[in-house]
């Protein structure tokens, strides 16, 4: 018996399955972010209300150093665009499903996407209720002190309109990095994920909403989250090894 040997070595085609996600593992992922998020509103009942006695008590000469030049920091104009960062920012990786590509992957990268979300809102509300850092208006004296008495003025740190844009822009960038490994438009992608976060954290800073120190640190917990999450879920080889029949014997077809 004649035994043939057919033995092809290719990669993947981007049409083919890229991510692995199941729903007990995105699932779990979601509770636990519940969760967080469930314990950020019972730090914050704990705490209590605060009063104007409170904000009249603060020291800006308490603050750190890059942080204290902002504290004279007040715009309502710069607030409203940095919503429109956070918000626009939630088309972003839908706009991937414009290609086939990633159509193909559709239910994982929805998965990582909920993931991302989730993550996200949860590590930044259990923080910003435990650090219970007051915002830089606070200590503004040309800011209406009922103005000051909102329940999130304790919700400084860190940034969460920033940390949800950049895990948002740099998830949509690694998925399409992934999907387009060989594109040049990649680096505009790119260009584009590192730039919303930056222009929303200055925005930030800017309306006095936050410090310098709230918005670094947002960024880079956002960057991470976007980042991490695809990366984790990625098939990054498959081997696979399949007997055929053939004329005159057997055939082996070896793929990875």
């Amino acid at each position: 018996m004649i035994i043939s040997i057919l033995m092809s070595c290719t990669f993947e085609a981007h049409s083919q399955k890229l991510y692995k996600t199941t729903w007990k593992h995105s699932g779990t992922i979601i509770g636990i972010s519940g969760a967080m998020l469930g314990g950020s509103v019972l730090i914050e009942d704990q705490k209590g209300p605060f009063t104007i006695e409170d904000i009249t008590l603060l020291d800006k000469e308490a603050i750190f150093g890059i942080d204290k030049s902002t504290v004279g920091n007040f715009s309502a104009k710069a607030a409203t665009h940095s919503d429109y960062f956070k918000n626009g920012i939630l088309a972003a990786p839908l706009t991937l499903f414009l290609s086939g590509q990633a159509r193909q992957n559709a239910r994982e990268i929805m998965m990582m996407y909920a993931e991302v979300f989730a993550i996200n809102g949860g590590l930044t509300a259990i923080t910003k209720s435990s650090f219970g850092r007051y915002r830089p208006y606070a200590y503004n004296s040309d800011v209406d002190p009922e103005y000051k008495l909102q329940s999130t003025t304790r919700r400084s740190f860190f940034s969460g309109h920033v940390s949800h844009v950049a895990s948002l822009s740099f998830f949509t960038a690694t998925v399409f990095d992934d999907l387009y490994p060989e594109s040049d438009f990649r680096y505009v992608v790119w260009a584009g994920a590192i730039t919303a976060p930056s222009v929303t954290a200055y925005l930030r800073v800017k309306a006095g909403r936050h410090f310098p120190t709230d918005v670094i640190v947002g960024y880079g917990v956002g960057a991470l989250i976007g980042y991490l999450v695809p990366e984790l879920h990625k098939i990054t080889q498959k081997t696979d090894v399949t007997i055929i029949g053939a004329d005159g014997g057997l055939g082996m077809i070896y793929s990875f």
